[in-house]
């Protein structure tokens, strides 16, 4: 299981309204502030950290090798409302990575596992990222969503419904894809982990809709 260390504003109350979005990764600290997690991060040892500030140009060049340092974490998803450039440019590398915020949680996961997949093929010595998940849904329980309507007229649930249904339908499609060489083999292995994550952020998003709506498959 991979640890994660999250700083940032909106994390707290982000992990506290929908832990699941995270699916396996195990949240050991979310805070606002940058002293309580020089304090209290580095005996956690989190093998990724979270950090969102509003102004990159406001973020001193030495503090984020230096969060790395101190907790031994392989990597720091960086988010960010305003950009700098030269920190930017200071800092990306296979261990630091850059995107606009604020970042959904789902997203956040994605982008974390995606981190992992590239320092694994960089060559870097990584805890294993968790092993996927079964469908949460039967092929029954998508075509009665699909057929779902609200008094509301709120469709996200159908919508999301299709989503899944279209991502299970494209893993089974590549796994039957003729492979050719190693380097097809690889293609269609980084395929199907990537449609098994994305297929894993949309039922947890289903799964809060159902909870939201009181609906019982």
């Amino acid at each position: 299981m991979v640890k994660l260390a999250l700083l940032g504003d909106s994390y707290p109350s982000q992990v506290r309204v929908n832990p699941r979005a995270l699916g396996e990764l195990e949240v050991v600290w979310v805070g606002q502030s940058r002293e309580s997690f020089s304090r209290e991060v580095p005996r956690l040892r989190p093998q990724v950290l979270a950090l969102d500030f509003m102004d990159l140009g406001q973020v001193p060049t030495e503090l984020i090798p230096g969060m790395m340092e101190s907790t031994g974490a392989r990597h720091a998803l960086i988010s960010y409302r305003l950009p700098h450039s030269p920190l930017i440019d200071a800092l990306r590398s296979p261990r630091v990575s850059f995107l606009r915020g604020p970042v959904p949680l789902s997203l956040l996961s994605l982008r974390v596992h995606r981190s992992l997949d590239d320092l694994e093929r960089a060559g870097r010595p990584v805890s294993q990222a968790p092993a996927a998940h079964a469908p949460r849904f039967s092929p029954e329980q998508l075509g009665r969503l699909m057929e779902l309507s609200t008094q509301e007229g709120c469709e996200c649930a159908p919508q999301l419904a299709r989503l899944v249904g279209g991502l299970r339908g494209f893993s089974e499609y590549t796994a039957g894809c003729a492979q050719r060489d190693e380097k097809d083999q690889r293609l269609h292995e980084l395929l199907d982990r990537q449609m098994t994550r994305a297929r894993q952020a949309l039922e947890e998003g289903l799964v809060a809709l159902l909870e939201h709506g009181n609906i019982r498959l």
